[in-house]
């Protein structure tokens, strides 16, 4: 169970966060959210793929760290092998928090939260949250930009699936991974690179208006890492 409160400086002036990778941590996971901001960056390390909600029917992405549920392939106990790290990996155990104006005319608040329950929190090895001050620490001050990225990140993210659904660019993919016990992913998304490729030059032109043709070459270039990731579950 998570327990979030709001940050301030006083009620957690001694709070301490770990920021050493670690399955402790939570990091022994499958997959992490990514925002199209990010593909150029993380498809150098990881596959892209897409994935439905369930719930709301709306596409997100993700990279691949594993290939079964709580294997990640990346750590190998306290390092993390890897040069970049998605925005989703880095923010636990702080998430953003809205508290809408009194008024109803405002745009909400934005407030930093933090999980005490999460097991980075309250360690005694960790970075200071705030300074002795009360001043934000440098972790705190990382910790907003990376918040305030996210943020902004799931407004981008319903934009470009949007543009991709309108131009019908998301097709469903099952990867099959050859191992001595061979594996099947289903449920994920990529994009449908026949109709890419068919696109008259309007379609194309509008799609790098939207700010979308890059993420969307990116996303198929990240595709080539699946090759090592099945390297690493080969040595695993």
């Amino acid at each position: 169970m998570s327990n979030f409160e709001v940050l301030d400086p006083k009620q957690h002036q001694s709070l301490r966060v770990n920021t050493q990778p670690g399955a402790a941590f939570g990091d022994d996971v499958m997959s992490a959210m990514a925002f199209p901001f990010e593909f150029r960056t993380l498809q150098a390390e990881y596959p892209i793929l897409f994935r439905k909600d369930a719930q709301t029917g709306q596409f997100y992405a993700l990279v691949l760290f594993g290939l079964e549920p709580t294997e990640n392939l990346y750590l190998e106990a306290d390092l993390w092998q890897a040069r970049n790290l998605p925005l989703s990996a880095r923010r636990a155990p702080f998430l953003i928090t809205e508290r809408k104006a009194l008024d109803g005319q405002q745009p909400p608040e934005l407030l930093v939260s933090i999980d005490l329950d999460h097991p980075r929190t309250h360690h005694p090895e960790g970075e200071l949250v705030f300074n002795e001050d009360g001043s934000n620490s440098a972790l705190l001050d990382s910790t907003i930009q990376c918040l305030g990225d996210i943020h902004a990140g799931h407004e981008q993210t319903q934009h470009y699936f949007d543009t991709l659904s309108a131009l019908n660019l998301i097709t469903p993919m099952s990867l099959e991974i050859p191992l001595d016990e061979p594996l099947e992913l289903t449920g994920f998304y990529g994009i449908d690179e026949d109709q890419l490729a068919a696109l008259g030059d309007a379609d194309l032109k509008q799609l790098q208006a939207a700010g979308c043709l890059e993420p969307t070459y990116m996303a198929i270039a990240s595709l080539s890492q699946l090759s090592g990731l099945i390297q690493k579950k080969q040595r695993r």
